[in-house]
């Protein structure tokens, strides 16, 4: 597969965040010894995404190869798969329709992707730009693709990086399909707020013994509406996005904490509704502590749906374990013969 860049922007009804999105893409200062094109996926838009992303990107009089890209399907998951289909190049940065990628984002990638070919996904650094100042209780929570994803650069513990300005090298990607993955989460359709596939994607890449990597010096702003900072918005997320862990945990009980059996399976799964179980008593007795409609208060409250949320799937134990045998039934062995003879294919032309 050719060496590149492939950024890929998968919008709905993004008609009002694009402009400023296709601005950044445009003005990368790429080397003109690094491969790179753009796909923008409108993802069954009802307004006029199409029309402004032709209208913007035509601004720039850019010769990077530019695709514009249909996909009837609601669903983040569907609108990468045909994004993936279509692109060129061995390295996949998805940029959401949100994100301001800086000037030196594409080179960085090719850099770290080619001198590290063990990586199967990389992460960056967003920022987060308000559209008005937002309210203390909604500046302590980090659940928009922003701030460090690690320490300090290099090989991630917890296996996972937000799907925001994320790299995907395709080869990883195509290995793992062939070896049997099937996503089990469809990410976002339309207004939802279901999320957690770029960590399922995290997770089956780092099965395939791929590693998954940050690194500090790739920036973005990530931009925020001011409708996403209401209050009604982060009830929602809590609530909805929640459903994801139904996949998550059992992806998280075998690569983290390595259980291969059912019966491990249930003792962790059983320690991990403890703990939470934990955590919702010490929020109850802070819920006494902070005078009503305080930060402090607010911040309790909302830490209290997310947890509470978090309980309540538990129920669905038996999908969980159902979840647990689907993703041990994959060819392990066969994805990390892909990553191993991978890892050892550096063209000579790239280390030097």
């Amino acid at each position: 597969m050719e060496k590149g860049v492939t950024i890929v922007v998968c919008t709905y009804n993004g008609a009002h965040l694009l402009p400023d999105t296709i601005r950044h893409i445009a003005q990368q200062r790429v080397r003109s010894t690094i491969p790179w094109e753009v796909i923008v996926v409108d993802n069954a838009s009802t307004d006029n995404t199409s029309e402004v992303v032709q209208r913007e990107w035509g601004k720039y009089n850019s010769d990077t190869a530019f695709s514009l890209l249909y996909q009837p399907t609601q669903g983040l998951t569907y609108a990468r798969e045909l994004a993936l289909a279509r692109a060129r190049y061995e390295y996949v940065l998805f940029c959401d329709d949100d994100n301001w990628l800086n000037q030196d984002y594409v080179s960085i990638v090719f850099d770290l992707m080619i001198q590290h070919p063990r990586i199967g996904v990389l992460g960056g650094h967003g920022e987060l730009v308000y559209e008005k100042l937002p309210p203390d209780w909604a500046s302590a929570f980090t659940m928009f693709g922003n701030g460090p994803q690690e320490t300090s650069s290099g090989k991630v513990k917890r296996n996972i990086v937000y799907g925001a300005g994320c790299v995907l090298r395709k080869s990883a990607f195509l290995k793992i399909l062939d070896a049997g993955y099937k996503p089990l989460l469809t990410g976002r359709v339309g207004q939802n707020l279901s999320s957690g596939e770029d960590y399922e994607l995290c997770y089956a890449i780092a099965l395939a013994n791929y590693d998954i990597w940050y690194d500090a010096r790739l920036r973005f702003k990530h931009y925020m509406p001011k409708e996403r900072i209401e209050w009604k918005y982060y009830e929602r997320f809590f609530t909805e996005g929640i459903q994801c862990v139904e996949v998550l945990i059992p992806y998280s009980i075998i690569l983290n904490y390595g259980v291969k059996s059912s019966s491990q399976f249930y003792l962790k799964l059983f320690r991990l509704f403890l703990s939470n179980i934990k955590q919702l008593y010490l929020l109850l007795l802070n819920k006494f502590k902070h005078p009503i409609n305080s930060t402090e208060a607010k911040i309790n409250t909302l830490m209290l749906k997310k947890v509470s949320a978090r309980l309540w799937t538990f129920r669905k134990h038996r999908v969980m374990k159902n979840n647990f045998v689907k993703i041990l039934s994959l060819n392990q062995n066969k994805m990390r013969d892909y990553a191993e003879k991978e890892a050892n294919l550096i063209p000579y032309e790239y280390l030097n």
